[in-house]
């Protein structure tokens, strides 16, 4: 039997997938079930405080792994939390994308390792984005070592039940090793994603939704009127809602492309 970690809350502005990790929780708890361990708030000061950073020393907690058992309070959590990691066989860290975008629900890991893919075959979600991902990443360092790890993205800050919902139950049918819907789609690989972060400040008004596909050149919105358009042909896996933009805060989408 797997020994499975859950985490949320690494960054703790991103609170909807706090909350479903807990209702994970709770029903690992409530059964009985010994060999997985759910924590939903990695980051406790920075959930407190609706932050992505911790506001203890304002560092990125998921870029500092595998942290230092004598650093700061964000590298001596990762410290503990990557330790405690060794003792696992899978890893899911639960996150959102941040205030005002949202995204639908996707596996984000390294596709190269083949326990990887076999994990994402198992959670059953529509969709596995390829990454080599940013060093000092959870899930990156994990993997590392050969631990099946992934980031589970799904709806935005400002919660999107129906996404978040999505996850909680493929991941119970995961654990509880229930059978997916027959009308559950095949996983789709996609090979590369990409930020889309046009230089121009301004006012944001989207074009399309989180999980179209386009083509390239296709409009994915405006800013004070002028056009944003794909770079290439994808699948488009989270927007920035309309509202106003800086490209040194944030992107307006992140577009795969899917694997041939």
């Amino acid at each position: 039997m797997k020994n499975i970690l859950i985490t949320a809350g690494v960054h703790g502005n991103e609170i909807g997938s706090v909350l479903i990790a807990r209702e994970i929780r709770g029903w690992v708890e409530s059964r009985g079930i010994e060999n997985v361990e759910v924590i939903p708030e990695v980051n406790l000061e920075a959930v407190e405080n609706r932050t992505r950073e911790n506001p203890l020393d304002s560092k990125d907690l998921n870029r500092i792994f595998p942290g230092s058992e004598d650093g700061t309070c964000s590298a001596r959590i990762a410290h503990r939390l990557f330790e405690k990691a060794k003792q696992f066989d899978v890893v899911i860290d639960l996150h959102t994308y941040g205030d005002n975008s949202r995204c639908i629900p996707y596996m984000l890991t390294d596709l190269n390792e083949s326990y990887n893919r076999e994990l994402c075959e198992s959670i059953g979600l529509k969709t596995a984005v390829q990454t080599g991902g940013t060093g000092g990443q959870f899930f990156i360092e994990t993997s590392k070592l050969k631990i099946p790890s992934m980031i589970i993205e799904a709806g935005g800050a400002e919660w999107f039940r129906e996404e978040l919902e999505t996850v909680k139950e493929n991941i119970l049918d995961f654990l509880f090793e229930r059978s997916h819907p027959s009308t559950e789609k095949e996983v789709q690989y996609y090979h590369h994603y990409e930020r889309v972060r046009p230089k121009m400040k301004g006012y944001f008004e989207p074009k399309k939704e989180p999980g179209e596909e386009i083509e390239e050149d296709e409009v994915l919105g405006q800013i004070d009127g002028e056009l944003v358009k794909a770079d290439f042909p994808g699948l488009i896996l989270g927007m920035k809602r309309e509202s106003e933009y800086d490209p040194e805060e944030e992107s307006i989408a992140a577009v795969a492309e899917i694997e041939v």
